[in-house]
């Protein structure tokens, strides 16, 4: 097998990886949406945290073998640009974003003894979770129609665009509509 067949391969198998971490990450963001218990809410945290675990070594391997591909097979083509810019902001919107957050909640939730304090429902009900996993999606959803149909340039950058707006609007319109659950008796019941 060719060298560029065998990175291709891996590049595929490192999108799936991606996606998957993806899909991982919106498990986890609807658990800790729905959480009224500790339990529940550290069983979100716990998706998440595998998530990250794993979603960093996609992101890694689909960098190293599409720049590997760029450079020597595509030679950097309007897609390959707009897919390394939607890279870009999935990496952006990921880490920066919810992965402080994640980390914090973890320590939240480890720390509390009983139940969902005030404290910890603010960081696990944070509308940047929300926003985060489906903007994300939009713009994943965009990178594979890049990747996919190979356009030129500025229909690329305009597919991102158009996914990052999906995404984010979606992302705003829902999460206006969100309430914090409640247990009977818990310190978040009104």
């Amino acid at each position: 097998m060719p060298v560029d067949a065998a990175l291709l391969t891996v590049h595929v198998l490192a999108v799936l990886t991606m996606l998957a971490s993806l899909a991982t990450d919106w498990i986890g963001v609807l658990r800790l949406r729905h959480a009224t218990t500790l339990a529940q809410a550290r069983r979100g945290v716990a998706i998440l945290e595998m998530s990250a675990a794993f979603g960093v070594w996609g992101r890694l391997a689909v960098l190293a073998t599409g720049l590997w591909l760029a450079i020597d097979a595509w030679h950097w083509q309007g897609w390959i640009i707009a897919g390394l810019l939607g890279w870009t902001a999935l990496v952006a919107l990921g880490e920066p974003l919810t992965g402080k957050d994640l980390r914090k909640m973890a320590k939240a939730a480890r720390k509390a003894d009983d139940d969902v304090t005030p404290k910890l429902a603010a960081k696990i009900y944070h509308p940047r979770l929300w926003s985060s996993v489906l903007t994300r999606t939009g713009v994943g959803a965009a990178v594979l129609a890049v990747m996919l149909a190979k356009p030129g340039l500025i229909p690329a950058l305009a597919l991102l665009l158009g996914g990052y707006a999906v995404g984010a609007l979606t992302a705003r319109l829902t999460a206006a509509h969100q309430t914090l659950p409640t247990a009977p008796g818990s310190p978040l019941d009104p």
